[in-house]
């Protein structure tokens, strides 16, 4: 018996799988497999394949990715391979379940000391035994599989009051195949016409504001021209991409009539990244593209504010957006446009009739959750920045260029070439996604924040720009939500306890936000340490609440007119109101008062006599304790605070500084021994205004607090 005679072929590409009880990895040395493929067919290709892999080098080019790194000794002695039939999830480039289906292949895991490689194999076609799924047994708790001659495949879906029965497998919906290692554009384009003929999800759903001053590349006439808002009747691609450090032609003043002359681009190319995108738009018929860096006159604050601000109407209007994944910077082009760009060749195997072909993306199919990036596309040097985030989520449709192939990712479904196309369909196992966004979801806004966060930016001040479109996004798509520096007003007071995780690293966020005031005017306003946004140093962003029982004050912010605006609770889970909770906690004069309004007349002087300073502001009543001699906790740590350094009138020295402590969540936690637990900020006072002294929030217990002395009900006005 060969040891792949145990391994279920017939399984793959079927729905029978996700039935299957038994599930386990089946492992064997390269150097046993390597003696099992003299006399076995498939272990001979296997071991071909597997060898092709560990040679293989995908951090080189051309030539030297086929550069030995291992020796053949080495991987004859220390590789070892392991096998598994296994359904894995293939998932468009969204935060929620949109084009999402499984999918059966083998899963292959080598390991040759600490080099590691994943291969998939796809079945890749319809031929083979058909297996029949037997539901398990009560009495023994095991299923069993027979299988048929080939035949025809169930259509319909599974009867689960019928489990008794056999039930005949069913094709999955995505076959594997040949990808060429030149792009072939008639492939894409019936994909674009696949999306436009069956997915009124992916047209225009959301208005897109008309952007007064639209500059678009011509393809044909290879130059820059100005498209006013009543002709943007033109068809347009969008262009998203890494600029990197290195320089390359930009718009600016002193050259925007030059480019504006036909051929210009001809004569003064832009970067390779940027041709490529060309090439591609002339591939697929579409004369117009938007390329930020020629469309964008970058030496012009008002063009740059006015255009940036607009970027997500920019994107939604586009009918493709083109996505240079692979690239680290302008210069580095996008693979399969150009000969000799992609190396990676697959190979076929079959076993009991069943015919296979690997993928040229082991992480194409994985098993993340719906609220994180695809794995295909978050290890990629585009994933990687902030000001890439927006354009991809605002794009209706996109075309992501990694570094061996091309994925189709729009709000219908996914596909890649080496793939058979997927999308929903009328008995397929896909899950169609019917787009019922029009109401406010926290965990989305969470995913999404926690997702840009882990994303790098070349100045830490573009943060809000880079976060603009994702806002403007959602406000369109709820009808009108709006935020404050990334915090949804639908969830304001949850929001407030995003946070970053412990750093020692984490400091405030230097630098300004630009912002238009309704006047015409720009003013500079400076990041809030109330916003995840206001600090930085690395890491990324988590909740660390619960959505139940909750207690939160009344806030209020500033809108871009330097307006009073009082956010509301929401209706999220029904939040109480905070002042309630603390109402019988006794401050230090007996004071039990508290306020929910605010109006101008509780303004601070600095507040009053600058006025820039409003759009960083937020304001609420909350219980203030000015001492705190006991330990406090951060996450799981724990810091002793003595009496004695937070004496009252005590004159300190070095860098110790009083810190107040102010409530501003709580929870009930029922199966704690907290039972209510308050989320408190250290803050400290300048210039009569308060900051938050730490990035993290301080925990403590409703019945610790109510023995706390020097506490107060106090207005909090924080930048």
């Amino acid at each position: 018996m060969h040891w792949c005679d145990s391994i279920e072929f017939e399984l793959v590409g079927t729905d029978c799988y996700e039935y299957r009880a038994n599930n386990s990895w089946k492992s064997i040395s390269l150097e046993d497999l390597r003696l099992e493929s003299q006399r076995c067919e498939f272990c001979s290709a296997l071991f071909g394949l597997i060898d092709y892999r560990l040679r293989y080098d995908t951090t080189k080019t051309g030539n030297d990715r086929h550069t030995p790194r291992l020796t053949d000794e080495e991987i004859r002695r220390n590789a070892n391979v392991s096998i598994l039939v296994e359904a894995k999830k293939a998932r468009n480039w969204s935060f929620s379940k949109r084009g999402e289906s499984y999918r059966t292949v083998i899963d292959l895991s080598v390991t040759c000391g600490s080099h590691h490689v994943d291969i998939l194999l796809q079945r890749a076609g319809s031929g083979g035994r058909v297996p029949v799924a037997q539901w398990y047994q009560a009495k023994d708790g095991e299923d069993t599989i027979s299988y048929i001659a080939p035949g025809s495949w169930r259509t319909e879906g599974i009867d689960l009051l019928a489990l008794s029965y056999p039930i005949v497998g069913r094709l999955q919906g995505g076959f594997g195949r040949w990808r060429p290692l030149q792009i072939d554009f008639p492939t894409l384009e019936r994909w674009i016409n696949t999306c436009d003929d069956g997915h009124e999800l992916c047209k225009n759903q959301y208005k897109a504001d008309r952007v007064q001053r639209l500059r678009l590349v011509d393809v044909n006439k290879m130059c820059i021209i100005n498209v006013s808002s009543r002709d943007h009747y033109h068809q347009f691609a969008t262009l998203s991409y890494v600029w990197g450090r290195e320089p390359f032609l930009r718009l600016s003043r002193d050259n925007l009539k030059h480019l504006m002359t036909p051929g210009s681009l001809d004569k003064t190319p832009p970067p390779l990244t940027v041709r490529d995108a060309l090439q591609i738009c002339h591939g697929l018929q579409i004369q117009f593209i938007w390329v930020d860096s020629l469309c964008i006159i970058q030496d012009d604050k008002s063009d740059m504010i006015e255009i940036v601000d607009s970027m997500d109407s920019i994107y939604r209007q586009s009918v493709i957006t083109i996505v240079a994944a692979s690239g680290t910077n302008a210069h580095a082009g996008i693979p399969g446009v150009r000969p000799g760009t992609r190396h990676l060749e697959q190979h076929t195997l079959q076993a009991r009739g069943v015919q296979f072909v690997d993928s040229v993306d082991s992480k194409q199919l994985s098993s993340e959750f719906s609220s994180e990036e695809p794995d295909w596309i978050s290890g990629t040097p585009w994933a990687q920045r902030a000001w890439t985030f927006q354009e991809g989520l605002v794009s209706r449709r996109l075309l992501f260029f990694t570094a061996e192939q091309v994925y189709w990712s729009c709000r219908g479904g996914l596909l890649s070439e080496d793939t058979v196309e997927h999308f929903p369909s009328e008995g397929s196992d896909a899950k169609p996604y019917k787009d019922s966004d029009s109401m406010f979801k926290l965990l989305e806004c969470q995913s999404l924040a926690i997702t840009f966060s882990k994303r790098n930016l070349t100045y830490e001040s573009d943060i809000q720009r880079a976060y603009l479109g994702v806002q403007n996004h959602l406000d369109k798509k709820w009808g009108g939500h709006k935020f404050s520096w990334g915090l949804p007003h639908g969830s304001f007071w949850a929001s407030l306890m995003l946070e970053w995780e412990f750093d020692k690293g984490r400091k405030r966020r230097s630098g300004t936000h630009p912002i238009e005031i309704i006047d015409g005017t720009v003013t500079r306003a400076s990041f809030p340490s109330w916003s995840w946004m206001g600090w930085t140093g690395g890491g990324e962003i988590y909740s660390q609440v619960g959505l139940m029982n909750i207690y939160c004050p009344s806030c209020y912010t500033f809108d871009s007119a330097a307006e009073l605006v009082a956010i509301q609770y929401g209706e999220y889970n029904g939040p109480k109101p905070l002042a309630e909770l603390l109402a019988n906690s006794e401050t230090a004069n007996g004071d039990k008062k508290w306020r929910k309004d605010i109006t101008e007349a509780d303004f601070t002087p600095a507040l009053v006599s600058t006025p820039a300073m409003k759009h960083s502001a937020l304001l609420f009543y909350t219980q203030t304790a000015k001492t705190y001699p006991f330990s406090v906790m951060i996450r799981s740590k724990f810091y002793e605070i003595l009496e004695e350094h937070q004496r009252e009138g005590q004159q300190h020295t070095g860098t110790r500084k009083e810190v107040t402590l102010a409530v501003v969540f709580a929870e009930e936690k029922p199966f704690s021994w907290e039972k209510i637990r308050l989320y408190c900020w250290p803050i400290i006072k300048r210039d009569g205004v308060w900051k938050r002294a730490s990035y993290m929030s301080t925990m403590v217990s409703l019945d610790m607090w109510k023995v706390l002395p020097r506490k107060s009900w106090e207005l909090i006005c924080m930048i």
